[in-house]
This record gives C-alpha cells, sequence and structure tokens, in this order.
C-alpha cells in the first residue's frame, strides 16, 4: 500500500515539490474517466498535470505505476471509496485543506486528461458532484480555523469520497453500455 508519507519521500528524493495528493486526484479522475496509463505514459501525463518537465518523473515512474494500481483497485471494489491521499492529521489544519484543494483540481484535471468533455451527458447528480468538487478546489486554505474545522474537515473528505465513488460508478456505466445507475 503507498501513502501519503511514502509517495511524498519518493518524490522529495527524486527532488520533485509536488503534492503527493495532486498526484493521486489526476490518476483518480483519468481512472474514473475510464483511462489507464502505460508505465511509460506516467512521465507526460504527470508534466502536464504539475507544469514540471516529464524527466523528473522518470525516477518514480514504477511508484506512480503502483499507486495508479491501487488507486484502481479500491475504486473497482464492492464500496468503491477511495482512500484519499491527503497530509496527516498532525499537520496544520490549512495544509490539509490546501492538500484537499489540490485533490479535487487534479481529480477535475484528470477527467479531463481521460476525454470527458462538457459535451458528455452525466446524471444531474453527478454533474452536481462535479461542481461541488470544482468549488472545493477554489477553497482558500488560510486562516486559524475554529474548534468546529476539523469535524467539518472530515465531514469533507467523505464528501469527496463519496463524490467520486458516484462520478466513477457513473462514468463506468456510462462507459461500458450497462443501465445507468439510479441515484
Amino acid at each position: 500500500m503507498i501513502y501519503f508519507e511514502t509517495l511524498d519521500h519518493s518524490l522529495m528524493l527524486a527532488g520533485l515539490d509536488v503534492d503527493p495528493a495532486e498526484l493521486q486526484g489526476g490518476l483518480a479522475g483519468l481512472v474514473s474517466g475510464g483511462r489507464r496509463l502505460q508505465a511509460d505514459e506516467m512521465p507526460a501525463f504527470f508534466a502536464q498535470l504539475t507544469e514540471l518537465p516529464a524527466d523528473q518523473f522518470v525516477p518514480v515512474q514504477d511508484v506512480l505505476t503502483a499507486l495508479q494500481e491501487q488507486t484502481l483497485e479500491q475504486l473497482n471494489t464492492s464500496e468503491a471509496l477511495l482512500e484519499l491521499m491527503l497530509p496527516d492529521d498532525d499537520e496544520p489544519l490549512s495544509v490539509r485543506v490546501l492538500g484537499v484543494c489540490h485533490w479535487c483540481r487534479s481529480y477535475l484535471a484528470g477527467l479531463g486528461h481521460s476525454g470527458l468533455s462538457g459535451e458528455t451527458a452525466l446524471a444531474p447528480d453527478v454533474s452536481e458532484a462535479m461542481r461541488d468538487l470544482a468549488t472545493i478546489a477554489l477553497v482558500d486554505p488560510d486562516g486559524e480555523g475554529r474548534d468546529d474545522d476539523e469535524a467539518s474537515y472530515a465531514e469533507l473528505v467523505e464528501f469527496i469520497r463519496v463524490a467520486v465513488s458516484l462520478i466513477h460508478t457513473e462514468l463506468h456505466h456510462l462507459m461500458h453500455g450497462s443501465d445507468r445507475v439510479r441515484h
């Protein structure tokens, strides 16, 4: 299992200043949109996602391939609830919220890279979930926070997990010609 700290350490050793949340979010969006990258496609995808040179991702290509497999596995379980790769709970709330923003922004970018367009006919609840993720991606994480912010953060993370499950499931059914799922 690849964890935030593991990926963060691998990225740091490769000289990459990239948020692991951003990388998993992009992969989750790509996978939800029905695409799967070959190992040699990883550097180019992450270069587009982060605006860094593709050759910088070559040293971590194997760990990114493993992250894609882990993401696929979690999204394709019966629960389809992805464990979001976010900063640890001992990090300041503003750092964790920034991770959530990066995750959501990259998830939506990954959906775009998968070929999903504004022309794709989606169930209203899926479109609403995507709009909600776009709103979350724009949240300003600055500030000291209040006592109830920890509970709100936990609820936000759970909301994202459910929204991603809904989007992934709906797109899977849409792409594979199955009956659409009613939500």
